[in-house]
């Protein structure tokens, strides 16, 4: 015997279209190392608090570079995101330099392993390197959300 149950008609959330699709977001965020205006890391910590929040992913993702990659693995596990179970990974450069086996390949394993990527960035950064991983997830078919404080 089959039953119907009506349903009232509303839009699935975003964690019922995750569950349905068997697709979980995987949650990086990189960014600048300092930022000229102070205000701008009270910014970024309620843009991460944000992203962890609505995003509520299967695993974050970091760089482990001093600054936004640093505040957002503190807060990540605030949120209770750890590497000792496995759900907050980071990928440390090989190299302290761009290439070969440097900040390029983290950068690219960093973009490639996302489902989402938000990069937060200093208006006066005089390096491109979280910019460039902005870049590079969008070519491969990142979502990608930029904040330039």
């Amino acid at each position: 015997m089959t039953v119907i149950i009506d349903r009232p008609q509303t839009q699935p959330t975003d964690f019922e279209l995750q569950n349905l699709t068997g697709v979980r977001c995987r949650l990086a965020i990189v960014g600048s190392v300092d930022f000229v205006d102070p205000e701008a890391w009270g910014i970024a910590e309620r843009i991460i608090r944000e992203e962890i929040e609505k995003q509520n992913p299967q695993v974050c993702i970091s760089g482990g570079a001093r600054g936004i990659d640093t505040w957002f693995k503190d807060i990540a596990i605030w949120y209770g995101y750890s590497p000792l179970i496995g759900n907050f990974i980071e990928y440390l450069p090989k190299n302290a330099r761009w290439a070969p086996r440097g900040y390029k390949d983290r950068n690219r394993l960093i973009a490639e392993d996302c489902t989402r990527l938000v990069a937060i960035r200093c208006h006066a950064s005089k390096t491109y390197g979280s910019g460039w991983t902005a870049d590079y997830a969008e070519k491969i078919g990142k979502e990608v959300r930029r904040e330039i404080l």
